[in-house]
């Protein structure tokens, strides 16, 4: 791969960090234009939060994880230099993370990178959903609300509401309900592909929002409203620099396995 040296910082980390990266022999730039790459410090949010912000940007994202779990980091802030020489080198790779989207009954078109739900609102009650999946219905699901999960999102809201956890290389999404009301609703693994269509057919107290990575970009739904689920166009690239390149490892580093309380 080329080597990386013009790197964009956002803010806030830009004050505490850039030092590292210049003392590195790196170009730290005041804006993404002409970046050559961008590098993201934070725990996962902060991370997800810059990918979000430049989707369709096509420049490749280094996550350093500065937070408590860091999923979506490729390094440790404690070994950030040994990434940086990855980059200078060019010994790194770049995977495409992909991309949900959705358009509410408004109009209104968002992208997620971990997942888009419908989730009941405060004051809002129990759901009932239904769920299709490329047209064939699946179940109709009593619930608090319902999701739809990336690989790279696995970790986050789906893995907190029992979902499984995927591997980020798999072409798949995971349809997870939220607080289902019967046992026997259980997480369900689907193609990347798919079309999944969830609609609200019944709804009580205020209505339910539609989330995209957690935040309500297009609105609510009423009942009879339909959302349809779908891979977007757009892609996120990410940079590897094989500094976590056992996942399981990482996997059980992260969430303790292993270890007895």
């Amino acid at each position: 791969m080329k080597a990386l040296r013009r790197v964009f910082i956002p803010k806030p980390a830009t004050e505490k960090y850039a030092g590292i990266f210049k003392r590195a022999g790196m170009d730290v730039l005041t804006q993404s234009d002409d970046a050559d790459a961008v590098i993201a410090i934070g725990g996962d949010g902060t991370i997800l939060k810059v990918m979000d912000s430049l989707l369709g940007s096509g420049l490749p994202i280094l996550g350093v994880n500065a937070g408590h779990i860091g999923f979506l980091a490729d390094c440790e802030l404690a070994g950030v230099r040994d990434s940086i020489a990855c980059l200078l080198s060019g010994d790194y790779e770049i995977d495409n993370l992909p991309v949900l989207k959705t358009t509410g009954p408004g109009g209104v078109c968002v992208r997620a990178l971990n997942e888009i739900c419908i989730s009941r609102s405060a004051e809002g009650g129990i759901l009932h959903i239904r769920v299709l999946v490329d047209g064939r219905e699946v179940a109709v699901v009593a619930s608090d609300g319902i999701m739809v999960s990336t690989p790279s999102g696995s970790t986050a809201y789906n893995l907190s509401c029992g979902g499984p956890i995927l591997h980020p290389n798999l072409p798949v999404v995971i349809i997870t309900a939220i607080c289902p009301h019967l046992l026997a609703i259980r997480p369900i693994v689907v193609p990347l592909s798919a079309k999944i269509e969830f609609t609200v057919l019944r709804s009580r107290g205020r209505n339910p929002l539609i989330l995209a990575d957690g935040m309500a970009k297009c609105g609510s739904m009423t009942e009879g409203d339909t959302i349809s689920v779908q891979p977007s166009s757009l892609a996120c690239p990410v940079i590897r620099t094989g500094r976590r390149s056992d996942y399981y490892a990482m996997l059980g580093e992260k969430l303790g396995w292993g270890f007895r309380g």
